[in-house]
Parts: C-alpha cells; sequence; structure tokens
C-alpha cells in the first residue's frame, strides 16, 4: 500500500482535493505535536486536540506513530507525502492487517494453514477494505478494538473471567474511538443468557456481569478520553456528539432518505465491494449453522455475532445515507464466519467440506484481485488524472499573479472544499464547511472564486431548498450557486473552467 498511499499528499491542501476528512484533521495532528512555549502549553496541545467528531485514541495513536518523523528535519512539517503515508500505513492498514488476523483466528484457530490463509487473504483483498486502507481515517482502528472485543469473549470461554473484562475494555476503547462498540448493546446481553443457560454462571450474577460490564466499558471511555474529565471539554464533545447523531438521521445539508433497500434488493456498490450475493448467503447460513452445530462455545460466539449484526445493520440502515466503509465493521465478521459452514456437515465428511469451502474462498479472492488492481491502478495515477490540479495548474500557469492586485496586497482567494490551491506567499486563501453564498463573498471580497461543478449542480437544483435540513441558509447557498451555474456572479466575471470546476475573477471597477 505505500506506494499508493504516498500520492494525493504533496501538500496538506492536496488532502482536501481527495479526502475532505484528511484535510480537516491534519492541522489538529500537526498542532498536537508543535512545541509551545513551556511544558504544560505543549502537553495542552496534546491532549486539548479540539477535533471532537472522532475520538482520543485515533488522535493519540496517529501522533504517536509520526513522532518519530519529528527527528527527521528534512520530513517534519514540510514533506506532507511522508507524513501522510505514515498516518494511512500505520492507523489505517497496520489495524485492518491484526483484525483479518484476529477474524481468522476466532473461526480457524488456525488448526487448518490453508483455510486459515485463503480466510486471511480474502479479508484482506475484499474491495471495500482495499479502498479504506488508502485513507488516514479511524475506521480500521475502530474495527480492531471491535475484534478484541470478539476475542477476548471467545478467550472467556463463557465464564465471565477476566477475559470478560478485557472484551468490556476493548468495547469501550471502541465507543471512545468511533461509538461503534455501541453495536454490542445486544450482543452482551445475549452472551451473558448463553453462560446462564451453559450453567456457568446464576441468574443473579447475569446481572451483576452485566453491570461489571458497563462499569468497566464506561471506564475504558473516560480512559481512552481523558477529556471527558474536563467540564467545559466534555460539553463540547457531548454537544459534537449529539450535533452528529442528528446529522446522521437527516443529512449534513440535504435530507437525505436512505435507498439501502431501493428496489427490493442489496444495492450492487455493496455486493461489488464486500462479497457477492452467493458468498453473503453462505455467509449469514454458516453463521446460522453454527448456532445448530458444535460445541456450546461456538454456539454462543455465533449467537453474540448473529446479535451484534442485527443492531449494527438496524443502527446503519436508520442513518441519512450509507456510505461503504460504514459496513466494515458488520460484514467483515460476517464474511469471517464462512468456515462456520462445516458445522453443518457430518463429520465423516468435514475435511470433503473443508476442500470445498477452500476452493470457495479461492474463487472469491480470484473474483476480487481484478477490482484491487483497478482501484491501486486509480489511486497510484490520481495526482495525474484531478481535475481540480488541472484547474489549479491552468489558473496558475495562464492568470497568475493577477496583474490588477498591487504588490504590496495579497490576492485573496475563496474556494470550495475540493478545489486545489496551495498555501504560498502572497495569497490568502479561504474555505468555509457551510458552502458560499453571497454574504461570504460580501464579507471576503475575493479577487478569485474557485468553485467545483458538483457543488454548483447539487446546490442550484430546482427544489433544493425545499430539500433542505435549513431552508433558510439553503436559500443564501442555492442562490449563489444558481448565478454561478449562470456564470453571472454580481461583481464578477468568468475567467475559466474544465469538468471539474469554474473560476470567477472580481471585476476592477
Amino acid at each position: 500500500m505505500i506506494p499508493a498511499n504516498l500520492t494525493g499528499a504533496e501538500t496538506p491542501e492536496m488532502l482536501a482535493v481527495f479526502e475532505v476528512d484528511e484535510y480537516a484533521q491534519y492541522p489538529h495532528l500537526i498542532r498536537m505535536l508543535t512545541p509551545a512555549d513551556g511544558v504544560y502549553p505543549t502537553l495542552r496541545n496534546f491532549f486539548i486536540y479540539l477535533h471532537y467528531y472522532y475520538g482520543f485514541p485515533f488522535y493519540f495513536w496517529s501522533a504517536i506513530s509520526v513522532l518519530p518523523l519529528k527527528l527527521l528535519p528534512t520530513v517534519w512539517p514540510e514533506n506532507t507525502r511522508v507524513i501522510v503515508c505514515v498516518l494511512r500505513q500505520a492507523i489505517s492498514v497496520l489495524p485492518m492487517i491484526l483484525s483479518a488476523g484476529l477474524l481468522t483466528w476466532l473461526f480457524t484457530k488456525f488448526k487448518n494453514i490453508l483455510l486459515s490463509v485463503l480466510l486471511f487473504l480474502l479479508l484482506l483483498t475484499i474491495p471495500a477494505v482495499v479502498q479504506n486502507d488508502f485513507w488516514w481515517h479511524p475506521d480500521s482502528l475502530t474495527l480492531l478494538f471491535l475484534c478484541l472485543t470478539f476475542f477476548f469473549l471467545d478467550r472467556d470461554r463463557m465464564r465471565c473471567g477476566k477475559n470478560y473484562l478485557f472484551a468490556a475494555f476493548a468495547c469501550g476503547a471502541a465507543v471512545g474511538t468511533k461509538y461503534l462498540g455501541l453495536y454490542f448493546a445486544l450482543a452482551i446481553p445475549v452472551y451473558l443468557l448463553c453462560c446462564r443457560l451453559s450453567g456457568s454462571i446464576s441468574t443473579r450474577q447475569v446481572f451483576g456481569k452485566a453491570g461489571l460490564f458497563l462499569l468497566v466499558m464506561a471506564g475504558a471511555i473516560v480512559f481512552s478520553n481523558p477529556l471527558l474529565l474536563l467540564p467545559q471539554e466534555r460539553a463540547e464533545i457531548l454537544g459534537i456528539m449529539r450535533q452528529q447523531t442528528e446529522l446522521s438521521g437527516t443529512g449534513i445539508f440535504l435530507q437525505y432518505r436512505n435507498m439501502f433497500w431501493e428496489n427490493g434488493k442489496l444495492p450492487e456498490w455493496l455486493t461489488e465491494n464486500y462479497l457477492r450475493l452467493p458468498w453473503l448467503i453462505l455467509a449469514l447460513a454458516a453463521l446460522i449453522s453454527g448456532l445448530a452445530a458444535g460445541k456450546p462455545q461456538v454456539k454462543a460466539m455465533a449467537a453474540v455475532l448473529l446479535s451484534y449484526l442485527v443492531l449494527g445493520c438496524t443502527i446503519n440502515l436508520n442513518t441519512a445515507a450509507s456510505r461503504l466503509h460504514y459496513f466494515l465493521p458488520l460484514l467483515l465478521p460476517l464474511a469471517s464466519s464462512l468456515p462456520l459452514l462445516r458445522k453443518a456437515f457430518p463429520v465423516h465428511i468435514r475435511k470433503y467440506a473443508g476442500a470445498a469451502l477452500c476452493l470457495l474462498l479461492a474463487v472469491q479472492i480470484g473474483l476480487n484481485l481484478p477490482e484491487d488492481i483497478r482501484l491501486m491502478k486509480t489511486q497510484l495515477s490520481r495526482e495525474e488524472n484531478s481535475g481540480s490540479l488541472a484547474l489549479y495548474h491552468e489558473l496558475a500557469g495562464t492568470y497568475l499573479p493577477l496583474p490588477e492586485v498591487p504588490a504590496e496586497r495579497m490576492t485573496r482567494i475563496y474556494r470550495d472544499w475540493k478545489v486545489y490551491f496551495p498555501e504560498q506567499e502572497g495569497y490568502a486563501v479561504k474555505t468555509d464547511w457551510n458552502l458560499a453564498s453571497f454574504g461570504l463573498i460580501e464579507e471576503w471580497h475575493p479577487d478569485l472564486i474557485l468553485l467545483e461543478k458538483e457543488n454548483i449542480r447539487a446546490y442550484s437544483a430546482e427544489n433544493v431548498t425545499e430539500q433542505a435540513v435549513n431552508s433558510d441558509k439553503m436559500a443564501q447557498t442555492a442562490a449563489f450557486y444558481a448565478a454561478a451555474a449562470e456564470k453571472s456572479i454580481p461583481g464578477y466575471e468568468f475567467l475559466l473552467e474544465n469538468n471539474f470546476g469554474m473560476v470567477f475573477r472580481k471585476v476592477q471597477p
């Protein structure tokens, strides 16, 4: 993944072109590792990380992973390519490999080497996994905590001992990183019920063990997010959490209706990027067969995973929109349960079933590889093929510097999120996460306005205000982008465009 993960990061501003989330996260990480005047301000920079959309474990491990780069003066902080590549490798690729290993062990115990290797390779070659390895985001790290929860529950062997508490801590870390540990809200009661039915704990102990799990999990959340101990920071973190919960149910700018079940079948983007429909059905059948056959512990883990999937899918399908990486913590554990298919066969023919399963996994890997290769090629060439970078190079090569701007004044530029314009001397660049409007333009008075055509299309569409989460704000945004679509922004003249964006220059009096 290293060659691909060196792309799209020549400058911090280039991150916005390909992954807006990376662009939003990056300055906070750099500030965390920037020394201040004194020990206390330096520590405050590190812990008060400000970007509370994700938990502190994500930023902590990100900071630790790139901290050695500060010893290399030729890298820190100028070489964004190297820094971001290390972040993508350490926070996305490595945790994904560890997660695949844990899931493989969970369902094979490495007893059959060929089956274990094939399952491991299957998980790593799933196209959605490969795509997730291309960015610096908390999903792989969260998945690792979720897999550790399964791992420790399996090692507990229905005794509710120390491994049960380790599972609670891992679950709390998952909640503290990206809330996804909440998928276990149904699975843990199911696990305790299995323990009770096996006779390993009494009815009275069920409630005590449930309370202990919650206590350890809550402790892990606070331990992994120490800012929760500070009233002001805690209020801000909880406020962002409430805001994100609301937006996930409505949409950010426009109200969305989750179209997952449109046309009454699974969407192609899901089956093409995870497992084809026959394999998904087989994985679900394998999980159900685990409930009906095998040792009590196998039945318990199958029940835990099934209840985890039920709640996780219910939460996911009640969001405003479904994105590909949202299904990583659901479909990877489901795919890893394929070895349970052997439990459905009599003992004397299981070795033949195992051979058939190996063939099945090899076929799916073979189906994954062409798409993986295509994704890799696209990633390696994305800078050369970027319309956003091409727009900037045409602008810079033909029109900059603007002759009408005095040398003693900085050229003011407004750009949409994904429009590339690197930081450089003589230019002041502004962007706004709430999108452009006439009010913003009048306040900033930019000499150049750089807009993304996708935004122009989306926010100048008919009835866009009726579909908006906030119709008043959207009315202002829609009026501006409608004028841009007509190339008639008051006070500005159209300058140039390509397939990605448009540029407008301020008309001189």
